[in-house]
């Protein structure tokens, strides 16, 4: 083999290999470096202006469902519920505690044979809680005026000299046309890595509130808004559930300025 055809094997070789082996792969149209860069745009916040409120432990407080629960292996959900509980229910538009009405019905659910203990309320029942330091009486609240927080969507309160963001942030994976119960049509997404973001004019740190890895088939949305502990600052109830066989709440309690959050969930998969 003489010199000049050596060469062109060797420079052959090297453009083989450069074929082969790309500087970033190509999924879906898009680049990995691109994708990352999508992501990061939606997602990333200083980390030294957010804060986490605290899951709270069960001694501090807990929330409740009113609805039908599993019982499995004699373990009942309702066993906890006793006179101390509070119920916050509402009644014309207007939100009231007081201690809880209820009673408990037997029963068998088909689906997962098992038996069943389910709560019914004698009145329009948001959640029963039991937390330190609450108050029988109406409640102050503001109206709900966007129930649903997308990514990249926000809405502001404002009470009592204070105002109060929530904004959505995530990756929008698909979206689709849907039609409510009343013919309405609607825009729906299938949502990852989803947080809600709570800021304050008058604190400093902006906080998570709750962050999804993925909804499957349902989303978030704003349930209540007010002062449930009627220390002048907004409260939050939230529908939150994982999955469309699921039903879950989380209640954002600002607690005097020493936020603390609390969940309930229930599953009625088959």
């Amino acid at each position: 083999m003489n010199s000049y055809n050596a060469f062109a094997l060797l420079m052959g070789l090297f453009s083989l290999q450069a074929c082969t082996n790309p500087t970033s792969q190509q999924v879906g149209g898009k680049s990995d470096t691109d994708k990352a860069t999508d992501t990061l745009s939606q997602v990333v916040v200083d980390s030294s202006t957010v804060d986490q409120p605290s899951i709270a432990d069960p001694k501090k407080g807990q929330i409740l469902l009113v609805r039908s629960y599993r019982v499995w292996e004699k373990q009942d959900p309702t066993a906890v519920l006793n006179k101390d509980w509070y119920d916050l229910y509402e009644e014309n538009g207007k939100y009231y505690l007081e201690k809880v009405d209820y009673e408990i019905k037997d029963g068998y659910d088909e689906c997962a044979g098992v038996p069943t203990r389910s709560i019914e309320s004698r009145r329009n029942s948001l959640l029963f809680l039991k937390l330190e330091g609450l108050q029988a009486g109406a409640l102050e609240n503001l109206k709900v005026t966007h129930s649903e927080i997308w990514p990249q969507e926000s809405v502001e309160y404002a009470y009592k000299n204070q105002k109060v963001t929530l904004r959505g942030s995530g990756t929008i994976k698909s979206t689709e046309v849907q039609t409510d119960d009343k013919g309405h049509e609607k825009l729906f997404h299938e949502v990852t890595n989803y947080k809600l973001r709570y800021l304050s004019n008058k604190e400093n740190k902006e906080k998570t509130l709750f962050h999804i890895d993925q909804y499957d088939d349902v989303f978030m949305s704003t349930l209540f808004v007010g002062d449930i502990d009627r220390d002048g600052v907004l409260d939050f109830i939230f529908s939150n559930p994982r999955h469309y066989e699921e039903e879950a709440m989380l209640l954002f309690l600002s607690n005097h300025g020493n936020a603390l959050t609390f969940e309930a969930d229930a599953q009625f998969d088959c």
